[in-house]
């Protein structure tokens, strides 16, 4: 179970976020917890030396890159989860039709087709978040390979 971080500190701890102990806790731990009491929480992940946040609602996993070991600080931690939030709040809620409506019912069908409409620009959104992904991907491994 990661240490949870909630009101600029480390929970089982005390560790003041910013200081050297909190340094010293990010480079000894793979995942923590953050908790903030305007925007909710998100699991804080470290991939080589770069920190992400990740939260899921309605079955999708969202991700954020936070920042490096030695950047973290509460300012970006609560930006994340801030943008995860705006994340999360701009994906349409999925409501699937049962089935196909009957021909000649035409609010049915405006339904379905608003449905489909809500898909499809979901589905833009998500291309366009891999492709925000990969090219963080592209310069994370550029800057690992100067």
């Amino acid at each position: 179970m990661p240490s949870l971080v909630k009101d600029g500190k480390v929970a089982d701890t005390g560790v003041v976020i910013g200081s050297l102990a909190w340094r010293e806790f990010l480079e000894g731990n793979s995942s923590f917890r953050y908790e903030t009491a305007d925007h909710g929480g998100y699991t804080a992940t470290k991939q080589n030396d770069y920190w992400y946040a990740s939260r899921k609602s309605q079955g999708k996993l969202y991700r954020k890159y936070i920042g490096t070991t030695g950047e973290l600080n509460i300012n970006q931690l609560d930006t994340a989860a801030i943008a995860l939030v705006e994340m999360i709040g701009q994906s349409p809620v999925k409501e699937k039709p049962a089935s196909l409506p009957a021909e000649g019912n035409n609010e049915e069908l405006q339904k379905k087709v608003e449905y489909l409409t809500q898909e499809v620009e979901r589905l833009k959104s998500g291309l366009q978040e891999i492709e925000q992904l990969k090219a963080e991907l592209a310069e994370l491994r550029g800057k690992l390979a100067a």
